[in-house]
């Protein structure tokens, strides 16, 4: 059977049900509401129904799936395969074990050996070797060596597998497919499972595999992102008020995999028992309704001339700007309206700089995690500085915003971001006296990145 998109109707019952049906998307949370419609179908009619996560034992998993029930005719299991797909992303699985790991907490590390699972199977390396020896080949292959040591934390108190490996799992699974439904069924999950999964190809041609799609009007789309917001803040038992979820959606643009990154960094910013309103929702997360613009802030980071400047072409090209919950006309009035953002994000990205220069000031690394910066810099720039007796961020800095300009200033030096501030006085009076807009900024921007 090819893959299909999810619906209750593609499910049939377990009689004429194939022995093995895989559902599978880009979010858990939609795979996993989609799972519990197919198993409600399959299980109609007295089947027994064994659950498996992907924390469970794979020795378990693959006995439950090779023996039949002493008590039904009938057996449906249930297992989350993420782990045993790894991904196409390995670096992203890297960050989030760590982002994971950093929280301290019993969930936080039981996440953060679930991501590291997941990231040993997608770079096919072996736990049988010491962390110390683990931890440099994945960061050799990640081409991370800044990773080498906080890998190697997490690998430490990564528990043994007990009762066999993903690869005997997945022999398992082979094996099922292959065969006819004898009176048992696998329901397999998966959630961002990579392109060109081989057992999951195997699915398609020999069973069912279901793909989840929340929606592709935007309404329906952001009827499923509130109802994940909703659940996930009371998995978290966090308080998120409905205009905070209706800004999250506007700042996030309704993309499915940014808003529940969003979602997941306030939930822990909150923390149980606490609260989200929009007002935190405007100060935390960084607008991706205007994606260009802060697509191209990033690019002029990482000093990216490629892509600073395809970027620029793209945000002249007459298309419309979104800029927080209101959009912006590329009217006559638009060039002034961005070299202003422009120059104003060079001035914060000066103003960190300097202050991180300052004697005393707390190390900053590009690669810290948001919520080191949060408890290790952010308080430091938030200190008065003589001799006006307040901060110049307005107790701000430990917002999103500034903590991805001080990322950005990290890469040039004071001098290169003043010169480029002062530089902008003379892209102003260009475009007042009719200059062509994209060449006067194409310029500007070529030696912003260059540092000339």
């Amino acid at each position: 059977m090819p893959k299909k998109e999810f619906s209750p109707e593609a499910v049939p019952p377990f009689e004429r049900a194939p022995s093995v049906i895989a559902v599978v998307g880009d979010l858990s949370f939609f795979v996993e509401e989609a799972a519990a419609r197919v198993r409600e179908r399959l299980a109609e009619g007295g089947v027994e129904v064994l659950r498996f996560d992907e924390d469970s034992p794979a020795g378990s998993v693959a006995e439950a799936l090779l023996n039949r029930s002493l008590f039904s005719p009938r057996r449906l299991v249930e297992v989350e395969i993420s782990r045993v797909l790894g991904t196409d992303s390995p670096g992203e699985l890297a960050e989030q074990a760590f982002r994971a790991w950093e929280r301290g907490t019993p969930a936080g590390k039981r996440e953060a050996f679930r991501q590291m699972r997941r990231l040993l199977v997608s770079l096919d390396v072996s736990v049988g070797g010491t962390a110390e020896e683990v931890a440099p080949a994945i960061a050799r292959k990640l081409k991370r060596r800044d990773l080498e040591e906080p890998l190697a934390e997490i690998l430490r108190e990564l528990p043994e597998e007990q009762g066999g490996t993903g690869a005997s799992l997945r022999s398992t699974l082979r094996f099922l497919i292959e065969r006819e439904n004898d009176g048992l069924v696998a329901l397999l999950t998966a959630s961002a499972p990579p392109k060109g999964s081989e057992l999951l190809s195997e699915v398609a041609r020999r069973g069912l595999l279901l793909e989840v799609n929340i929606g592709e009007k935007r309404e329906e789309i952001e009827a499923a992102l509130s109802r994940l917001a909703l659940a996930r803040s009371t998995e978290n038992d966090v308080r998120i008020e409905p205009d905070a979820i209706r800004k999250l959606l506007v700042r996030t643009d309704s993309q499915p995999g940014v808003f529940a990154a969003e979602l997941d960094k306030l939930l822990d910013w909150a923390a149980a028992g606490g609260q989200i309103r929009a007002v935190d929702v405007g100060e935390q997360v960084l607008d991706e309704s205007s994606e260009d613009v802060y697509v191209f802030f990033e690019a002029v980071g990482r000093r990216d001339a490629a892509e600073a400047l395809g970027r620029l072409e793209r945000l002249f090209s007459g298309r419309e700007i979104r800029a927080g919950e209101r959009s912006i006309e590329a009217d006559d009035g638009w060039p002034q309206r961005f070299l202003g953002m422009l120059t104003d994000e060079i001035r914060r990205m000066l103003l960190v700089k300097s202050r991180l220069e300052e004697p005393g000031a707390p190390p900053f690394d590009p690669q810290m995690y948001y919520r080191a910066y949060q408890a290790r810099v952010a308080p430091f720039l938030d200190e008065p500085v003589s001799p006006f007796g307040k901060s110049p961020f307005s107790g701000r800095a430990s917002g999103y915003p500034l903590y991805k300009a001080a990322a950005r200033a990290s890469r040039f030096t004071a001098r290169e971001l003043a010169r480029a501030l002062s530089g902008a006085a003379d892209v102003d009076v260009k475009l007042k006296n009719s200059a062509p807009v994209l060449e006067t900024f194409t310029a500007y921007v070529g030696r912003l990145i260059a540092g000339n």
